[in-house]
């Protein structure tokens, strides 16, 4: 049995107390009142409305019963008992302990092609099965309670080695997947951080998913929530930012000379050194200045390639930004200012994002896209065939200058499906008089797969060249 179903009963136990004391009392009132009293008018009335009140009372509490389940359709915990169990594990003195978290990357996919009936079948047994595997291990009596979707808190009261937890964890992971769960392939993903972290639940949960989705180290477990926040946000005001540029190469020329840089952003903080940009978006997204912070990338950036353009104006360079930058007429309205500032050419800069959810007004999309058009800049749609949004703004026409692929296509590039469904959207791609760019290359064999094969326009990677700073490039 799951501890959490155990706790269950026994707060159905208690809330089945309290129904039946008041009908011992009102039974004791019953005896005493024949005992003491004629049954007169007024004593009968009285017993009556006694009675109704109970009534009443029963199913009240039947009601409220219903309500206040501790755990949701998979036994685990539900995600307001979770918090609050969380919340009290961190109000004892004793600090020791690790909270954990297991995410099943896959569960939308899941859903969508085997229904919301199968989806909970897998979410109950997955919980009955990680519930075994602790056990087994002797970590019994363990809180899992379901926060959102396919993600799962765990609170382990009396474990203080992250290591040997984490490692237990991962094994888990693999197990799952390995076998899956009836012949569905799981994707699981883990994290855990200690309770001492921070003294606010929610804190601890808003980190664990941050580290269980790829967005963070496991070295800044180290820092608080707002500290973090704040040694980043000092670092953006003062445009602490490191570019380094990395060579684009076109295949249809075969010395592969080129012109086309993209630019890779870190942000220097102090103490801990340079981060790239991936880590601190979260952050930044959190605070609520991602316009702002992809202004302030483009004012350093725009006075560092200013030098490089005015001896190489044939030169072209690809920056990444948030789409939500994008899509804001108050930061196009500051670019028109940066170009007339700085004497840059349009021409020279293309914009590239990608973005999980897709911006559904698509219309309105497109007039964003041609407002960049005809001012000059290029615009750049990232990671095509990646779970994003990539494939439904093609199909609704929106006019990109170039698109990159996932790196899994290039990871399996050997593999027949994955050569061919490269192949089959680069020609889509071409169709659509869209370049195409692959990333990522670190081996001449996949080098040479995509020149005689597969054939994108561009390609980029570590086997060509390493990206360089200002003063290298």
């Amino acid at each position: 049995m799951l501890y959490s179903e155990s706790k269950e009963r026994q707060n159905r136990f208690v809330t089945a107390l309290k129904i039946g004391s008041p009908f011992l009392g009102l039974i004791v009132v019953y005896i005493s009142v024949f005992a003491i009293f004629d049954m007169e008018s007024d004593n009968f009335v009285l017993l009556l409305l006694f009675v109704l009140i109970y009534i009443y009372y029963i199913f009240y509490m039947i009601y409220k019963g219903f309500r206040e389940s501790l755990i949701d359709y998979t036994q685990a915990f539900n995600a307001h008992t979770m918090i609050e169990e969380i919340q009290k594990a961190l109000k004892k003195k004793d600090k020791e302990g690790i909270i954990a978290i297991i995410n099943i990357l896959n569960i939308a996919s899941i859903e969508e092609q085997y229904g919301v009936d199968v989806r909970n079948h897998i979410l109950r047994h997955l919980v009955e099965r990680l519930n075994g595997y602790l056990s087994s291990f002797g970590l019994r009596k363990i809180p899992i309670g379901r926060y959102q979707s396919g993600s799962f808190l765990l609170i382990f009261n009396e474990i203080n080695s992250k290591k040997h937890l984490d490692h237990l964890l991962v094994g888990f992971c693999k197990e799952i997947k390995a076998k899956g769960i009836f012949k569905i392939e799981i994707k699981l993903k883990s994290a855990s951080i200690k309770k001492s972290y921070d003294d606010n639940a929610k804190n601890i949960i808003s980190k664990l998913i941050n580290i269980s989705q790829d967005v963070e180290n496991d070295f800044q477990d180290i820092l608080k929530p707002d500290e973090l926040d704040y040694l980043i946000k000092n670092a953006v005001q003062a445009r602490n930012f490191i570019f380094s540029y990395h060579a684009i190469f076109g295949t249809g020329d075969t010395q592969m000379h080129t012109n086309i840089f993209s630019i890779n952003t870190k942000l220097l903080i102090d103490r801990y050194g340079a981060l790239p940009r991936s880590q601190i978006l979260p952050s930044v997204k959190k605070s609520g200045y991602e316009v702002k912070f992809d202004q302030f990338i483009l004012e350093a950036l725009f006075n560092e390639i200013k030098p490089i353009l005015t001896s190489n104006p044939n030169f072209h360079f690809i920056v990444k930004i948030s789409p939500v930058s994008f899509r804001n007429r108050s930061f196009l309205i500051f670019l028109k200012e940066l170009l007339k500032s700085t004497d840059i050419s349009a021409q020279s800069i293309s914009f590239s994002f990608e973005e999980s959810k897709t911006y559904d007004e698509f219309e309105r999309f497109k007039e964003i896209i041609n407002e960049y058009k005809e001012l000059g800049f290029g615009v750049v749609l990232e990671r095509l065939g990646a779970s994003n949004a990539g494939f439904e703004y093609l199909k609704h026409g929106l006019k990109f200058d170039i698109v990159s692929f996932d790196l899994d296509f290039v990871k399996h590039i050997d593999t027949e499906n994955y050569r061919l469904t490269l192949k089959t959207l680069i020609f889509y791609a071409k169709s659509l008089n869209i370049k195409t760019l692959v990333r990522f290359i670190d081996k001449q064999s996949t080098l040479d797969t995509l020149k005689d094969d597969v054939r994108p326009d561009f390609v980029q990677g570590f086997l060509l060249d390493k990206p360089k700073t200002i003063k290298e490039f």
